[in-house]
């Protein structure tokens, strides 16, 4: 049980040490950080077990509803999100490249390493949403904790960032039952990359001068 939170946190906090490693070799490799974390991560797939990273969806029916619930939801919140990439570089990796990693990071190997473990199953008799909505559980959370605190690894701690790691943190958990319950991490790569990118267009459009 230890072993697996120890697990989960390393691997949640393993960009920054990956980028520190980089800074002390090249500083001229540093913004390519991401790409040696997701290395690292696809290496690292290979030797956790039972991870939902190469899997396709289970019981892909039983989590539509919550799938439409999130994308509708994460269509409204994306145009206050803040999030502001800029420039090629950086918005590709923010749309396509950080949800991608994090994802296997997050819901593919820290969530099944959790959940393998009965201290963090689910919490019996807690029903979400009429049976629409998977049942929750620690190991769930726990990811979704990480993932929104994680997020300092790329933002100061300020009003801003806060606001960053509370979408983070409701993204964790409703990622997380979907991960969960079908065992895979397809569809919240998806969704992620859907959110990142309507961020990412809303924030275009904001700074687009008006004709």
């Amino acid at each position: 049980m230890l072993t697996a939170l120890v697990t989960a946190v390393f691997i949640a906090f393993s960009f920054k040490i990956i980028e520190r490693l980089i800074g002390l070799c090249s500083k001229v490799h540093i913004r390519f950080a991401v790409y040696y974390w997701g290395a690292l991560l696809i290496t690292a797939s290979l030797f956790i077990k039972d991870n939902y990273v190469y899997s396709l969806p289970h019981n892909f029916l039983a989590v539509l509803p919550l799938c439409l619930i999130i994308q509708l939801t994460a269509g409204l919140i994306a145009r206050r999100s803040g999030y502001s990439p800029t420039g090629r570089f950086n918005t590709f990796n923010f749309v396509i490249t950080y949800p991608i990693f994090e994802e296997i990071a997050f819901r593919g190997l820290a969530l099944p390493v959790l959940a393998r473990h009965e201290s963090f199953g689910a919490f019996s008799g807690l029903e979400l949403g009429y049976g629409l909505i998977p049942q929750l559980s620690l190991a769930v959370i726990i990811t979704a904790v990480l993932f929104a605190v994680s997020h300092l690894q790329y933002y100061k701690l300020n009003a801003e960032s806060i606001r960053f790691m509370a979408f983070a943190l409701s993204g964790g958990l409703f990622f997380g039952l979907v991960a969960q319950a079908t065992a895979s991490i397809l569809l919240t790569i998806l969704m992620h990359i859907s959110f990142n990118a309507s961020a990412a267009l809303y924030s275009y459009n904001k700074k687009k001068p008006a004709k």
